[in-house]
């Protein structure tokens, strides 16, 4: 048995790359989908081992993450006010009006 996802992804994709088995074939009895194949077979072939290595799929940047502006114009007054966050909100949107 495999003890690493990228081992498990190794034993699906070299009988298929090395034209032992047809993916179709690999394809009935994988537990896994014909797209998973396909997209380790295509990595396999563009890095060889190190494109079978899981990547992260968090996102590197939060569209919806405060101004960094903000963020210190926050703390100078919570430094200065002693404020709790929902207070200072109200300040801040009375001083930008």
């Amino acid at each position: 048995m495999p003890k690493t996802i990228k081992e498990e992804r190794l034993r699906w994709v070299l009988p298929i790359y090395n034209k032992e088995i047809r993916l179709v074939d690999a394809i009935k009895v994988c537990p896994h989908s014909q797209r998973s194949l396909e997209r380790w077979l295509a990595e396999y072939r563009k890095h060889g081992e190190k494109g079978l290595i899981p990547k992260s799929t968090s996102p590197r940047t939060n569209p919806r993450e405060t101004p960094i502006r903000i963020k210190e114009r926050v703390i100078e007054l919570r430094k200065e006010t002693k404020l709790c966050a929902l207070k200072l909100k109200g300040r801040i949107s009375k001083d930008r009006c």
